[in-house]
């Protein structure tokens, strides 16, 4: 049997307040008793974060490119398979991102007109990475707290890897240059964005060896993002699909062989009946449009061209003047 929903004096504080004691007392005995549920799950109301990296599509596939070219760099670094793969995309909180009792190595980026991002790996994956690019096994067989000044100065170079790998991977949704603003394993002076900004943040689980295994963070505030997010709501079946260039030939062809009927109006009249049977050779209709007026080409019922009516190679025509654009406006 699971503990009640109410306790003994959380029922009387709330009778407390029906009336007096007494009053009390004797509503809560004419109750009839009541049957206790054998087990009480905790309840959660449901939510949604509007800010979550899953409402934008785009975002969730740059994430899936970006494993794939880490893990095609760190194969060739490391000659070996490095296993890279998305463990968690998140909306957090930027002061709970450096509030870690992991030892982390903070890169942080910065990208004109967009602002601050970050990038961090835990501190034995940089040991890891150093020890490579030195020819070693790329491995760190203790738990570093910091980096020395060696490891410090390589780590720079991995940075500037880092940041060129971001551009790249950008480059289809909106050109980003990413300069390394600051390395540090202390997070107190990243200055990345104000402590209680929302990021969205991709956690990667990267297995260098079978004996070391580590994280990498990708974190961008959320006005970072701001200029691209309706870019990242696109989902793939947004894009746009290779155009069919022989069935459009095909199309144009067959259209340009169909025929259509062709009229050049200069203009209308209205007259009635009676002086419509009386017209006579040598009688003149009452046409409104001057000489030089510009009169209208027509294809079927739809006016098509502005002209003016001329004479070539001894035989009427019409000079085209321009178009009349949709909603017969010129």
């Amino acid at each position: 049997m699971s503990e009640p929903i109410l306790a003994p004096e959380e029922i009387e504080a709330l009778m407390a307040e029906v009336g007096p004691s007494e009053h009390a007392d004797a509503i809560f005995a004419a109750l009839p008793p009541i049957k206790q549920p054998e087990k009480v799950d905790k309840f959660l109301f449901a939510g949604s974060d509007e800010d979550s990296p899953e409402r934008y599509p785009m975002f969730v596939n740059l994430q899936e490119r970006l494993t794939e070219m880490l893990d095609e760099q760190w194969k060739e670094l490391f000659r070996r398979d490095i296993s890279v793969h998305v463990q968690e995309l998140a909306s957090s909180v930027y002061k709970d991102l450096i509030t870690t009792d992991t030892p982390q190595v903070y890169f942080v980026f910065e990208v004109e007109g967009n602002g601050r991002m970050m990038v961090t790996f835990d501190t034995a994956m940089i040991v890891a990475f150093v020890d490579a690019m030195l020819g070693g096994d790329g491995e760190s067989s203790e738990n570093p707290q910091t980096l020395s000044p060696v490891e410090l100065r390589l780590s720079r170079r991995i940075a500037e890897k880092i940041g060129n790998t971001l551009s790249n991977l950008w480059k289809p949704v909106q050109p980003l240059t990413f300069e390394v603003y600051k390395l540090d394993y202390d997070p107190q002076f990243l200055a990345v964005t104000s402590a209680m900004e929302k990021c969205f943040s991709t956690l990667f689980d990267v297995k260098i060896s079978e004996s070391q295994t580590g994280k990498l963070g990708v974190h961008y505030p959320r006005p970072f993002l701001e200029p691209m997010l309706e870019s990242l709501r696109v989902t793939v079946s947004d894009e746009p699909s290779e155009t069919d260039t022989e069935w459009t030939d095909a199309l144009m062809d067959r259209l340009s062989s169909t025929p259509a009927s062709l009229r050049f109006e200069l203009d209308r009249c209205q007259i009635n009946i009676g002086t419509f049977l009386a017209l006579k050779p040598g009688d003149f209709l009452p046409i409104k449009t001057k000489a030089n007026d510009p009169c209208k080409l027509w294809i079927e019922d739809i006016p098509i061209f502005k002209a003016r009516p001329g004479e070539s190679d001894g035989v009427l025509a019409a000079e085209l003047i321009e178009p009349i654009h949709s909603g017969g406006k010129s």
